[in-house]
């Protein structure tokens, strides 16, 4: 019976942070940096047409991949309006994330550091946009804070962060799960993705920066 409840729970969070059904695979671990051409290992199965998953349910890739992300506009927690075309000729990493999601809370001191060392980075900038679980769930979105900017006092947290307030940029950029973490290129195409710094091996943000100055230095040679 426990072992029943337990199961139970973790795919409840699962579901919760993939804001879809959460069914998984099997398949191995997928926290790494993925990048575009890297291929999915083959125990990872799709189901109904969904991406290929772990067995948590984090992603193996990710739609654009490879390709120019879709635009977005939509206001920051600060009241300003916000276009993607802002990011046009930059380097940018986005952090899609949700109060309402346990993992995405797990993984806030390090977006926290994340976006601290690329603010000193006058290469690279840091974009977070909070989305809730689902169009059907937007009322999940701020958990128990009630506002982005209500956490962001309680924690000391400060970076910009933009407001989907209705999941249409969630859908429009076809996030399948957070946290989830784009590297944009200065062309606007996604040159990388990853999940979950907090599940990750070694020293996460260290290694997320070094693996982003690592496509950044073959994206300028080629």
């Amino acid at each position: 019976m426990i072992r029943t409840l337990i199961a139970a729970s973790a795919l409840s969070l699962v579901a919760a942070c993939s804001g879809g059904d959460g069914a998984t695979n099997g398949a191995a671990d997928a926290t790494g940096f993925i990048t575009p051409g890297m291929s999915v290992p083959a125990s990872a199965e799709t189901k109904d047409g969904d991406v290929p998953r772990d067995d948590y349910g984090r992603p193996f890739t990710y739609e654009f991949l490879g390709e120019a992300l879709p635009g977005f506009s939509g206001s920051m927690v600060s009241g300003e309006a916000f276009s993607s075309d802002q990011l046009d000729g930059q380097w940018t990493v986005i952090d899609v994330w949700g109060l309402w999601c346990g993992d995405c809370m797990a993984d806030a001191p390090y977006v926290a550091a994340l976006a601290s060392a690329i603010a000193q980075d006058p290469d690279l900038t840091f974009l977070s946009i909070h989305t809730p679980p689902s169009a059907a769930r937007v009322d999940d979105a701020f958990g128990r804070y009630g506002t982005v900017q209500a956490y962001f006092d309680e924690k000391g947290y400060s970076y910009p962060t933009l407001l989907d307030a209705d999941a249409s940029m969630r859908e429009t950029l076809n996030i399948a799960w957070t946290p989830s973490y784009l590297l944009v290129a200065p062309d606007g195409t996604v040159q990388g993705f990853r999940s979950e710094l907090s599940a990750a091996d070694g020293d996460p943000v260290k290694d997320f920066l070094r693996d982003i100055a690592d496509v950044k230095a073959a994206y300028n040679q080629g």
